[in-house]
C-alpha cells in the first residue's frame, strides 16, 4: 500500500479520463517498473443491482446528457460530440472519495443514485453492454460492435490512498493503481498515461493530458476510456454516395458527400422533427438521428428533455426509409468545470469546503477543472467513436412507398444501447 510520509497540499485532477492529486514533496526513490497496487478484493462479476436501479442509472445519465448538451456550446455554432457515459464513470470514480455537501453536489449535478446503489448498478450496466459488444463474428461473417470501457489509476510512489477507497474501485470498476513517478519523471508519467488512453481508444484520443497537465506535485490520476466501433446492420453502398447540399445553421450552404440507402428502419415524424434509428450489426446498439424542422434547431435543442426524447423514441416504427445522411468526422474538446458548477456541483470546486477525505483521509482536496475530449466518425460502413474525460481537483407499419428522409439541416445524434436506452455518445452537426 502507498505510504504518505510528508505533510501535503494536494492537487486532485480528473481528466474525464483523469483524476490527479498533488503534494508539495515526495521521496526520491527510483520508480518501480510495472508495479500495480490492487485491493485484495476482485471485481464483482455478479453485482446485486435491481432492474429499477439499473433503469435509474440510465435515466440519470440521460438527464445529465440533456442538461449539459445545450450548455457545452453556448453560441450553438459548433459541431459537438461527447460521451455522457464516460463523464458519468469519471465522477463515479471520484464520488466514493467525497463526503457531505461535496458528495451531494456531485450527485445533484450528475443525477446520481446514492453510492451503495450507484456503484453496483454501474458495474452491472458495464458488464451488460460490454458483453453485447465483443467484436465477435456473426454466422454470416459480419462483426458485432466493439465496446471497450477501461478504468485505471496512476499513483505517485509514496502517496497513501485509503484501502476502503481502493476496495470500492476494485469491486465495482476493476481498477488498480499503477505506480508512476510524477515527482521525478513528470513527462514520462504523462506519456505513460496518454499512451494508455491512446491504446484503449484505438489511438483516437491522443494527448489527453496536455503538457503541464501534470506536475511534480501530482499524486494520483484516475482514468476512464471508452471506445466504440460498429458496422451498420444494413450498410450504405459507397457507389450511392454523392455530393448534396447541407444547409448550415448560420444560413450558409455546403456541398458535401451524402450517403444514401433504402432499407427498413425505425422512423418517426413528430411535431417539430423527423427521426430515424439506424441499427448496427446484432441490433443491440443504434444511432438515433433527429432532425428538427428547418429553422427550429435552437428552439428544439433548448426544449429537448428526457420526456421529449422519450416521446420521439416511443413513436419509432418499422418503416421502409430512403435515407440520405451526410458523412462526417470530427474531434471535440469540451471544458466542463463552469457547466458543472451551474448544475449544482459547487462545494467540490471550493478549496475552503471541499471534502474528498474518502480518498486519503485528509481535507485538502478540491476539483479545479474538468475536461472532456471525444471523437466521432460516420461513413458507409458504420461508426467509430471514442471519448476521454478529465476532472481537475486542486489542493485547498410498412407502406408501399418508402419515406424519403434527407438529413440536410442541422441534426442531433445519439449512439445508444437499445435494451437499456443508455446514451454512450451524443452530439450535433450544425455545419459541414
Amino acid at each position: 500500500m502507498f505510504k504518505k510520509n510528508v505533510t501535503c497540499t494536494r492537487i486532485f485532477t480528473i481528466f474525464l479520463l483523469c483524476l490527479a492529486i498533488a503534494c508539495t514533496k515526495s521521496n526520491n526513490d527510483a520508480l518501480p517498473q510495472d508495479q500495480v497496487v490492487r485491493s485484495a478484493l476482485s471485481r464483482d462479476t455478479n453485482p446485486q443491482a435491481s432492474d429499477a436501479d439499473l433503469a435509474a442509472v440510465v435515466a440519470g445519465t440521460t438527464d445529465f446528457a440533456l442538461k449539459v448538451f445545450p450548455l457545452i456550446d453556448a453560441s450553438g455554432s459548433s459541431n459537438l460530440v461527447f460521451s455522457p457515459y464516460s463523464i458519468t464513470q469519471a465522477f463515479a470514480l471520484a464520488a466514493p472519495g467525497a463526503n457531505g455537501t461535496t458528495l451531494s453536489g456531485i450527485e445533484q449535478a450528475m443525477s446520481f443514485l446514492p453510492q451503495d446503489r450507484l456503484n453496483p448498478a454501474l458495474n452491472k450496466l458495464d458488464l451488460l453492454i460490454t458483453s453485447e459488444a465483443t467484436g465477435s463474428l456473426t454466422s454470416t461473417g459480419d462483426q458485432y460492435p466493439i465496446l471497450k470501457n477501461a478504468n485505471a489509476i496512476w499513483g505517485q510512489k509514496g502517496f497513501t490512498i485509503l484501502p476502503t477507497y481502493l476496495d470500492t474501485l476494485a469491486v465495482n470498476y476493476g481498477a488498480g493503481v499503477h505506480v508512476v513517478d510524477f515527482a521525478n519523471a513528470t513527462e514520462d508519467a504523462r506519456g505513460t498515461i496518454n499512451s494508455w488512453v491512446e491504446a484503449q481508444t484505438n489511438n483516437r484520443i491522443q494527448d489527453l493530458i496536455p503538457q503541464g497537465g501534470v506536475s511534480t506535485d501530482t499524486r494520483v490520476v484516475l482514468t476512464n476510456a471508452v471506445w466504440f466501433k460498429a458496422t451498420w446492420a444494413s450498410q450504405f453502398s459507397a457507389e450511392s454516395t454523392t455530393n448534396r447540399t447541407f444547409f448550415n445553421r448560420d444560413g450558409s450552404t455546403s456541398s458535401i458527400p451524402f450517403m444514401r440507402h433504402e432499407f427498413m428502419a425505425s422512423y418517426a415524424q413528430t411535431d417539430g422533427s423527423k427521426a430515424v434509428d439506424i441499427t448496427y450489426v446484432g441490433e443491440k446498439f443504434s444511432m438515433l438521428v433527429i432532425m428538427p424542422d428547418p429553422g427550429t434547431f435552437d428552439a428544439f435543442l433548448s426544449a429537448l428533455t428526457p420526456t421529449v426524447l422519450g416521446d420521439i423514441t416511443s413513436h419509432l416504427a418499422n418503416q421502409e426509409v430512403d435515407l440520405s445522411l451526410p458523412k462526417f468526422s470530427f474531434t471535440k474538446d469540451v471544458g466542463m468545470g463552469t457547466i458543472l458548477r451551474s448544475l449544482g456541483m459547487i462545494d467540490a470546486f471550493n478549496p475552503a469546503v471541499a471534502d474528498f477525505s474518502g480518498i486519503d483521509g485528509g481535507h485538502d482536496l478540491f476539483i479545479s477543472d474538468v475536461f472532456h475530449k471525444a471523437f466521432i466518425s460516420v461513413d458507409e460502413h458504420g461508426t467509430e467513436a471514442a471519448a476521454a474525460t478529465a476532472i481537475g481537483v486542486s489542493g485547498t407499419s410498412i407502406p408501399t412507398n418508402p419515406v424519403l428522409l434527407t438529413i440536410d439541416h442541422p441534426f442531433i445524434f445519439f449512439i445508444r444501447e437499445k435494451q437499456t436506452g443508455l446514451i454512450l455518445f451524443m452530439g450535433k452537426v450544425v455545419s459541414l
